[in-house]
């Protein structure tokens, strides 16, 4: 657990403040961690402050001794000081509440490490050792949470080019997943200037996704259910028009944290996107586990795609195995631009098609419903929940079976 030859960039052996290098050291979690450290070295605390800003997805809180309630926490660190006889007591009580904790310290006597050991510490670290093994020790407390953890994956769909239709088909994808499944869909209106997902579904909201930031810190699991606009388990958290220009951009930085909030709640999350790459929006485009791109049939669309392809995965550093194409408006008359050659164009294998039909489109808007409510829409229909059985992974009952597949099957 020792490491005489650390670099020390943070100073943690001589537990000095002077963290000039801090900004080269930046990390994240793949999940979010909320850190009680009860410490009671104000010159340990304010290296570990330092420490933990290098550090993205985690939220820490000092204390002197343990909160009363624990179960706000799922990691706690617990500096020792001369006075080791009150650490046994909030070992075990930390246990009783079956809480990871990591043991900070120098020179441990042997008994409070077998009695650490015996409640299943997550790690024991020496002072020097902090910058060196503690992200480290973070990220196998990240490894255990998510295993026990039902975590909804993340679609996020946004237009190659603007006016594309992201937000319709974001809107049928979430209302067709939820008539197909009885899982629990969440739909993120993350268009933060015009927000128009409302309208779609004829929601009139009195909470938007700006509330859901401010009081980020008091969302548990039943606000963050209860913050959604519900129709049977579609739940939409809606956007204001023009939310970019009127909220701080400290407040927009926070997106990433409601997000996680969203999807350890949820089955399966879809964000729309629709007005493309933005910098208070890229980090959910980093969580995201697919990411759908909405284009037409037509030049000037895939020339647009391509530069935001090249975006993605040459600046962003995303995988292009996590994009896929979905072809808004497709006709196969009068238009020489085949599926063959988008996919050639693009370099993308996984493409989809959802047909033209515009008058359909408004219709269903006009019907506070994108598609199930209007008529002559089983063609659209058909085609998204195709896209929605070959590319999310829910729980979608087996479409009805013919009589003599049911007679004759292997059952």
């Amino acid at each position: 657990m020792n490491n005489p030859s650390s670099t020390n960039i943070l100073g943690f052996n001589a537990l000095d403040s002077d963290n000039k290098n801090i900004a080269e050291y930046n990390r994240s979690l793949p999940y979010p961690l909320h850190v009680l450290i009860v410490c009671n070295n104000p010159d340990l605390q304010q290296s570990l402050t330092s420490y933990c800003a290098t550090i993205s997805n985690i939220k820490i809180e000092f204390r002197k001794d343990l909160a009363d309630r624990l179960d706000n926490y799922n990691l706690l660190l617990l500096a020792l000081d001369n006075n080791e006889t009150l650490i046994k007591p909030m070992i075990e009580r930390i246990a009783d509440n079956d809480i990871q904790f990591i043991l900070l310290g120098d020179n441990i006597n042997n008994e409070l490490i077998r009695i650490a050991i015996h409640h299943n510490v997550k790690d024991i670290i020496s002072i020097n050792d902090i910058e060196s093994e503690l992200y480290n020790s973070f990220l196998g407390s990240t490894d255990d949470l998510i295993s026990k953890s039902k975590i909804a994956p993340v679609f996020s769909i946004l237009n190659g080019k603007p006016g594309s239709g992201a937000s319709f088909i974001a809107a049928c994808l979430g209302e067709i997943s939820a008539n197909l499944s009885d899982d629990e869909i969440a739909l993120i209106d993350a268009d933060l200037n015009y927000g128009s997902l409302t309208d779609t579904f004829n929601f009139e909201p009195n909470y938007f996704i700006t509330d859901a930031l401010h009081e980020l810190e008091q969302l548990d699991s039943t606000a963050v259910k209860g913050m959604m606009l519900k129709r049977g388990n579609l739940n939409l958290l809606a956007c204001k028009p023009y939310t970019q220009l009127n909220t701080n951009n400290k407040i927009l930085r926070q997106l990433p944290e409601l997000l996680w909030k969203i999807k350890l709640n949820h089955d399966l999350v879809l964000i729309d996107l629709s007005r493309g790459l933005e910098s208070d929006t890229l980090p959910l485009l980093n969580i995201s586990d697919k990411i759908l791109i909405v284009v037409q049939q037509n030049i000037l669309s895939l020339r647009e795609t391509k530069v935001l392809i090249q975006q993605l995965t040459t600046n962003l550093g995303i995988s292009i195995t996590k994009l896929h194409i979905i072809v808004n408006r497709y006709t196969q008359k009068e238009n020489n631009i085949s599926i063959a050659d988008i996919k050639k164009v693009l370099d993308i294998q996984s493409v989809h098609v959802v047909s033209n039909n515009y008058e359909l489109a408004n219709a269903g808007i006009n019907s506070g419903s994108p598609i199930l409510k209007v008529a002559n829409h089983k063609t659209i229909q058909t085609e998204i929940s195709h896209i929605i059985r070959s590319l999310f992974p829910i729980e979608i009952p087996e479409e009805n079976k013919s009589i003599f597949t049911k007679l004759f099957g292997r059952q």
